[in-house]
């Protein structure tokens, strides 16, 4: 049954309340008397609505009540946004008309305060009597509760302890064996003529998707099939669906909305002969019919091939199993592999490791309550890990016993056990987590969600209350709460460690949808309900789905509207809309934060607009004053209109998916609440707006384009001192076009992490005339040291400036800088790990002293890319190196000093204490290529590398001789030999076996090359040497 949640909307009414009346307009037409009098009577309501909430369940008149509170509560929190706003677009007129009018004469002045005042008089007027009859409606509701003795109670506070601030772990007990069965029906070579089903059935949250996934990975299937293909299906049994989905999927390309008879001739051409494993997700379908027509498609697959289907039904497993017989030999039909749950001893580890943080109580009582909760979870993985979340927060030798004896009751053992389970949690989480949750029912099952926008949703809607870390900090704890109580599962990780996306399960998205009915609605063609209720706040419309302007417009109230359709129905549709927070138009394949690679061919016909159109739609969205979120999505589109300025409450705006965007509004400073301004990488922006340096509040701008002129509406570079709450990345481009500023613009950004400086590439032509202004440049762009990661291109300076040495910086790279001579100390960064020097041909060294004494060395490189640089001769030593090692075009007597050389003393103490293994024994890949000055690799130091795995050597004309430890790398596995005419079998001939020893050197047809023989790459396993 659907529930009212009131409680985070009360709230935001209070927060509101009092932050208005604080305003000049509040001192009006006792507009201050009423805010007080609808402060104390939301203040007396939501007293009680903790019990209230909880009462609705069994008490249909507290259900009512809450109905009728809702309507209201809404009512109240939208005109109390529109006050807020009108207040601060009032606030921002006068200042710019002070402004324009300083030294403006009286008359002037007295001009603008008889066009201005009346406005803003009459406003406040409208404004107070909506406020008053909002409060005599909350007063007639209010007065309702006494009829219901609803007690008094407070929420308690859900504390986020130190575990959940770190990112918890997939925990996998009990599936092991499992794993071992299905892998061995998948690859039982006894069934190599005929193709099978291998159907596994379970109740929902058994696990079958996980243990799927861990077949699907297992190494052994990897390398058994050729082909591998993931597809969830759910309910809908779409058959060129699931077709598209596998031939994207082995493609690895873009497909457009293909006829039914092309994909079955592309997929035929794909897996033609070719062993194949098909993974059918979540299947429903029981249709014979339909069964039979899939596997018409995919009997061309070469033996062995297995289609692997997970299933809640027994019937679904029986018929796949008996219609999809993909060989000739039907006897080879397995039955279905019936998931069991986990044992008793399972579930317990299971719970140690959710709900004790993987310590084991010395308490005995503590296992026998535990184990007593788990016997209610029948052995349902999904259940426990749902039980173990909602205990972590609670004392194992106190409140565990408590909640078997009065919580636990509720829990049925029947069929729908894990739905109890999940319920349960549910109805113990707080109300702003019960809101962030409940909104996911929006997105479509089986999703990848992106968490941080959907962390911007939360805040656009008011769920998350901003502390002292700040609203999206706050928002990424409530989404690591709901993760360790089992709402979220398969959360991935970005390569930085931050977490990226998740999905929900079947099971807990059908337990959003029947908590919230009709006010959170999402429609497709096969749910699409004959009308939609007023009382919906959140509507998504999916690809598709056909609805007119008239079927949308009952939902006029909705504070979300996601949706697939061409501008001149959006357009339509949009006007209707006047409370919204959200708004999302997407005319791609990717609504919004389940992006897929799927994108529309130019000429769809949902990229079919003008720029007219362009300019109409978002005529209609600048009357959107509540909006806080616009993702808008138009290929075409080459200037964004300035109506969108009107939106002053804008946090986010989301045009990553309008790339041939030129121009930003001109007034962009206007919107002075955004927090992210998300564009596409490729976007070809000729300049910034001017004023873009005042909005304080921008965290997310990855691409700044300095323009040609600084004058009238175009932004200089010192627009970036404004911008001190940036953060993560930014790109700086056509630095050839700006002016030296006398500041250090740059160094207020304390959590800007990412910083790539761009000048012009073809700048490099007029360096000489420009040496000294770039350099001045630069120099104001030093970054605060909190920087990690530097990129620095086409730069014309002779130096670099000091403040390159920056001593948190992980990660450095410098292309296309022609006249630079020398780098600074870069050895001396005790936290570079990453260093690309690309394209510098004058290039002489990085400063080292005393470099005849000792030579210094890089104390943690890890990856070491030098290309084209043939004058770079002084070089610190790389010992450390452990990833790639990658020169072209450079000299070689860095690299034979690192091999041969030791470590200078200063050097080691700089150095990790675990550094304890020779020069470059950790190095994996080694390219040389091009080098002019290499004749010999020194024998003593090619023994160290012991972990080498690739070795390339390409073009180097002196290269006489290998060392004898070729022979003998214990991990090269592959080898690449190609144009080094000075090895060759001659020398062998001639009896020099001391340089080449006995390597059968081979001459092919294809050139001058050599083929490394397998003799060289022995003891390693699985070697292989190539030639081109």
């Amino acid at each position: 049954m659907a529930q009212v949640l009131l409680i985070p909307i009360a709230k935001q009414v209070l927060g509101k309340v009092t932050n208005l009346a604080s305003v000049e307009i509040g001192l009006l037409w006792n507009f201050n008397g009423e805010l007080e009098k609808l402060k104390d009577t939301v203040s007396t309501i939501q007293a009680v609505l903790l019990d209230a909430e909880e009462k609705q369940a069994h008490n249909h008149q507290v259900k009512d009540w809450l109905e009728k509170l809702s309507d209201a509560m809404y009512d109240a929190d939208d005109l109390l946004d529109d006050v807020s706003i009108e207040a601060a677009r009032a606030k921002d007129t006068a200042d710019d008309d002070g402004r324009r009018r300083t030294g403006a004469t009286c008359w002037s002045l007295v001009r603008f305060l008889v066009s201005f005042l009346p406005k803003q008089l009459l406003y406040t007027l409208k404004m107070a009597r909506g406020l008053k009859a909002i409060r005599e409606k909350l007063d007639m509701i209010s007065k309702d509760k006494d009829n219901f003795k609803l007690e008094v109670r407070t929420e308690e506070a859900l504390v986020l302890c130190r575990e959940t601030d770190s990112c918890p772990l997939t925990i996998v007990i009990g599936k092991e064996v499992e794993k071992r069965r299905i892998i061995q029906l998948l690859l039982n070579s006894n069934c190599e003529d005929s193709s099978f089903v291998v159907p596994i059935v379970g109740i929902g949250g058994l696990g079958k998707t996980m243990l799927t996934q861990l077949v699907y990975c297992d190494d052994q299937v990897k390398a058994h099939f050729e082909i591998r293909v993931w597809v969830y299906v759910s309910q809908k049994f779409d058959i060129k669906g699931i077709l598209g989905m596998i031939l994207q999927s082995i493609s690895r390309e873009s497909q457009p909305d293909l006829a039914l008879d092309v994909l079955k001739d592309k997929i035929q051409e794909e897996i033609c002969g070719r062993r194949f494993l098909f993974v059918l997700d979540d299947v429903w379908e029981e249709n014979v019919e339909s069964w039979e027509a899939l596997g018409k498609y995919l009997k061309v697959g070469g033996s062995g091939s297995r289609v692997l289907v997970t299933t809640r039904s027994k019937e679904v497993a029986e018929i796949s199993s008996r219609i999809l017989k993909l060989g000739t030999r039907s006897s080879m039909m397995e039955s279905p592999y019936f998931l069991e749950g986990l044992s008793l001893d399972e579930s317990w580890s299971l719970m140690v490791e959710k709900a004790l943080h993987g310590k084991v109580p010395q308490n005995p009582n503590v296992e026998r309550t535990g184990k007593e909760i788990l016997r209610k979870c029948c052995g349902v993985p999904l259940a426990v890990s749902t039980i173990a979340g909602l205990l972590r927060s609670k004392d194992p030798e106190t409140e565990w016993s408590l909640f078997s004896e009065n919580d636990l009751t509720s829990i049925s053992e029947e069929k729908n056990l894990t739905m109890s389970t999940l319920r349960l949690s549910f109805n113990h989480l707080p109300s702003h987590l019960k809101r962030c949750f409940t909104y996911c029912k929006l997105f479509p099952k089986g999703c990848k969600l992106y968490v941080q926008p959907l962390v911007q949703l939360w805040i656009a809607q008011g769920y998350i209350e901003s502390g002292d870390e700040g609203s999206e900090e706050m928002g990424l704890h409530c989404f690591k709460m709901l993760w360790w109580r089992s709402f979220f599962q398969e959360v991935k990780m970005d390569k930085l460690g931050n977490i990226e996306t998740c999905k929900i399960h079947d099971l807990v998205h059908d337990l959003a949808s029947s908590l919230t009915g009709a006010k959170i609605l999402k429609i497709s063609d096969s749910s699409a309900p004959k009308n939609i209720s007023s009382k919906t706040r959140h509507l998504a419309v999916m690809q598709g789905t056909r609805v007119g302007a008239g079927y949308i417009r009952e939902a006029s109230k909705s504070r979300t509207f996601m949706c697939h359709m061409p501008i001149e129905k959006s357009r339509k549709i949009i006007r209707y809309f006047r409370f919204l927070r959200v708004l999302v138009i997407s005319l791609e394949r990717d609504l919004l934060y389940w992006r897929s690679p799927l994108k529309l061919e130019e000429d769809s016909w949902l990229l079919r607009g003008h720029n007219r159109q362009d300019s109409e739609l978002f005529d209609c969205i600048g009357e959107l004053k509540h909006l806080r979120f616009l993702r808008f999505s138009c290929q075409q589109m080459t200037k964004l209109p300035d109506s969108v300025t009107n939106l002053l409450t804008m946090q986010v705006l989301d045009l990553s998916l309008c790339s041939h965007l030129t121009e930003l509004p001109r007034d962009i400073r206007k919107l002075v609440n955004l927090k992210h301004l998300y564009l596409d990488p490729s976007v070809k922006l000729t300049h910034m707006p001017k004023g873009i340096g005042e909005l304080a509040s921008l965290q997310t701008l990855k691409k700044f384009v300095v323009g040609t002129r600084t004058s009238g509406d175009v932004g200089g570079l010192n627009e970036l001192n404004g911008l001190i709450a940036l953060r993560g990345e930014l790109t700086i481009e056509s630095l050839t076009n700006a002016v030296p500023v006398g500041i250090y613009i740059l160094k207020k950004q304390l959590c800007l992490k990412s910083l790539v400086l761009k000048w012009n590439e073809l700048h490099y032509s007029c360096y000489s005339s420009s040496t000294n202004k770039d350099e001045e440049i630069l120099e104001k762009l030093c970054p605060h040291p909190n920087l990690k990661k530097l990129e620095i291109h086409h730069y014309g300076g002779l130096k670099l400036p000091n403040w390159l040495s920056i001593t948190n910086l992980v990660e450095i790279s410098l292309a296309g800088c022609w006249s630079c001579a020398y780098l600074p100390s870069l050895h001396k960064l005790p936290s570079l790990k990453k260093l690309h020097i690309l394209n510098c041909p004058n290039l002489k060294g990085i400063n080292i002293e005393n470099a005849e004494e000792e030579w210094p060395c890089f104390p943690c490189l890890s990856h070491l890319e030098i290309l084209n640089c043939p004058n770079l001769t002084c070089m610190p030593l790389f010992p450390t190196i452990e990833q790639k090692l990658f020169l072209r075009r450079t000299s070689s007597q860095a690299l034979v000093r690192t091999m041969i050389k030791k470590v200078a003393p200063d050097t080691e103490e700089r150095m990790s204490s675990s550094y304890t293994w020779p020069p470059l024994s950790k190095l994996t890949h080694l390219r040389l290529e091009g080098i002019d000055d290499l004749e010999s690799l020194p024998e003593e130091g090619m023994h160290n590398l012991t972990s080498l795995q690739e070795l390339l050597i390409f073009e180097c004309p002196r290269l006489a001789s290998l060392p004898q430890a070729v022979k003998h790398l214990p991990s090269l596995q592959t080898s690449n030999i190609r144009g080094c005419p000075q090895l060759s079998t001659e020398r062998c001939s001639e009896g020099e076996e001391e340089d080449i020893i006995s390597l059968d050197f081979q001459k092919t047809s294809m050139g001058s090359g050599i083929i490394l023989p397998e003799t060289v790459l022995q003891p390693a396993a699985h070697s292989s040497s190539h030639f081109y």
